[in-house]
């Protein structure tokens, strides 16, 4: 019986990941205004009813995998060792999920990108990552001794890794994605340097 629970939630999660990349094209290659809950289901090879029981919204698919990786980047931010300088727990945690889910954030990321030319849904995308940020912020204050609610330091940082991402993402041509790790990289050498203004 445990296997068989194990095999029919395997389904489910493929079920869930083929429509999450279904959504996720549709936005990158096509545009929003093209995305329909029928559309995905149809790609995804299920119907409109069960598209339903995976996520309440075509927004909720082009979103999931997007807040996953994010979510997943800040677990491991969290779980870096103590010792660890806040800069390279940053960028080990960030690039050591980029590896371990290639795929997935390679199609985040393509959302991303294509969200910047809709300021409307950037806006949605923005609010439905606002749980990640503020658990950055909390990672960052428990790292570092300091107290969200009256210190500067966890937001500043959580802030500027936030940015690191957003600019890796604007200054990233779109493969491949090893480019959007070197970017990244440069990006936390440039925060660690304190921001230098270029000679």
């Amino acid at each position: 019986m445990a296997e068989e629970m194990s095999l029919r939630e395997r389904k489910k999660a493929e079920t869930r990941a083929a429509l999450c990349r279904a959504a996720m094209r549709i936005v990158a290659e096509e545009g929003l205004d093209r995305l329909t809950v029928e559309a995905v289901a149809a790609e995804g090879g299920v119907s409109v009813r069960t598209f339903h029981n995976y996520f309440g919204s075509k927004e909720e698919a082009v979103f999931a995998h997007v807040s996953e990786v994010l979510h997943d980047a800040v677990q491991r931010f969290a779980a870096r060792p103590a010792g660890e300088k806040i800069w390279d727990a940053f960028r080990n945690a960030v690039l050591a999920s980029v590896d371990e889910a290639p795929t997935k954030w390679a199609d985040g990321l393509a959302v991303m990108r294509t969200l910047r030319t809709e300021p409307e849904q950037l806006a949605q995308h923005i609010a439905k990552v606002t749980a990640v940020h503020f658990s950055a912020v909390e990672t960052v204050a428990a790292r570092t001794g300091t107290d969200p609610k009256t210190d500067l330091y966890p937001h500043l940082v959580a802030n500027a890794c936030g940015s690191v991402l957003d600019s890796a993402i604007v200054i990233w041509d779109g493969e491949p994605l090893e480019e959007f790790r070197n970017r990244l990289i440069d990006g936390v050498e440039q925060l660690r340097a304190g921001l230098p203004q270029p000679a």
